[in-house]
């Protein structure tokens, strides 16, 4: 997801906690890729820290590194005091899961979000042996391990719900349903965002709530329109997409935005970086797959989750 602020505060800025909000939790790791280094990296082997930064350092994921500082500058700019060091460390273990699960799930490896939902049943954290060796575990892990009590159940439940929105989209035989599938998955990828830092807040916010799953949805629609020509090329949709498809997207997407944009105007300014973003990340983390084997691989697996 992506979002907007009228305020360019500096890093440094960002990440100082508000008084008389909980005490951040520890974070786990240093996240190279972004500049807010540290060094509370709890007692965690070695090995265990550098397999997580190496995956945060991949210039493939690079976008969804970027997110948590928009996310805390409208924060900001919905005037909300926030503990931003803990926000922003949720957030950042967030993305991180949401583009490694991405990643697989456009690989062909639909079976990847099954996996990863047994995984959470398990409110444990386990950083064993086998997290060195799959980046999908391993990211799952430290999501966990970042999930309050509180919201663990909420959360589990709608990643669950994401999971099967996913599916859905992938067997979508028309843009129309290809649509509001995309917007059902960019309304509650955010809301899981919320939901993770909601303890991070000093209240309840419905007024953020709302905008973030509004700016979602609006970005999963950006996401499709410059992903619908490689998608389909690598057999992840059902239907070939007609000019007249293509129109219609643009169409949605751009009423969408426009009504994001007239009801919240300040976020106006990094409207165009987060495309941006967008364009640059997509157009270079594709993968040279053979599009037949993806197309088989995609309908087993398909029919296997389901």
């Amino acid at each position: 997801m992506s979002t907007r602020s009228r305020s360019e505060r500096g890093l440094a800025s960002a990440i100082i906690p508000a008084p008389g909000l909980e005490t951040p939790l520890p974070i786990l790791f240093p996240i190279y890729a972004t500049q807010a280094r540290t060094t509370s990296t709890e007692n965690l082997r070695p090995d265990i820290q550098t397999a997580y930064c190496a995956i945060a350092d991949d210039p493939k994921y690079a976008h969804f590194i970027r997110i948590p500082d928009r996310i805390i500058r409208c924060i900001d700019s919905f005037g909300i005091n926030c503990n931003r060091a803990t926000a922003k460390d949720r957030l950042l273990s967030y993305y991180l899961f949401i583009g490694v699960i991405d990643n697989a799930l456009d690989s062909a490896h639909i079976e990847t979000g099954r996996l990863v939902l047994e995984y959470l049943k398990t409110r444990e954290v386990c950083f064993d042996e086998a997290c060195i060796n799959s980046d999908v575990r391993l990211v799952t892990e430290t999501l966990k391990s970042k999930i309050s009590k509180d919201a663990y159940f909420s959360i589990e439940e709608k990643l669950g719900r994401l999971y099967q929105r996913v599916l859905r989209e992938r067997d979508a035989t028309s843009i129309c349903e290809l649509i509001r599938l995309r917007k059902a998955v960019g309304a509650l990828t955010a809301d899981v965002s919320y939901l993770l830092i909601r303890s991070s807040l000093n209240r309840e916010h419905q007024g953020l709530r709302r905008f973030m799953k509004k700016v979602g949805a609006v970005g999963c629609l950006i996401d499709s329109l410059i992903d619908l020509g490689a998608d389909r090329r690598l057999g992840l949709l059902r239907f070939k997409p007609s000019i007249a498809d293509y129109a219609q997207l643009i169409r949605h997407t751009l009423i969408g935005g426009l009504r994001v944009l007239f009801a919240y105007p300040v976020f106006f300014g990094l409207f165009a970086p987060a495309i941006i973003d967008n364009l640059r990340d997509r157009f270079g983390r594709r993968q040279p797959v053979a599009s037949g084997r993806i197309v088989r691989d995609r309908k087993e697996q398909v029919a296997r989750v389901a």
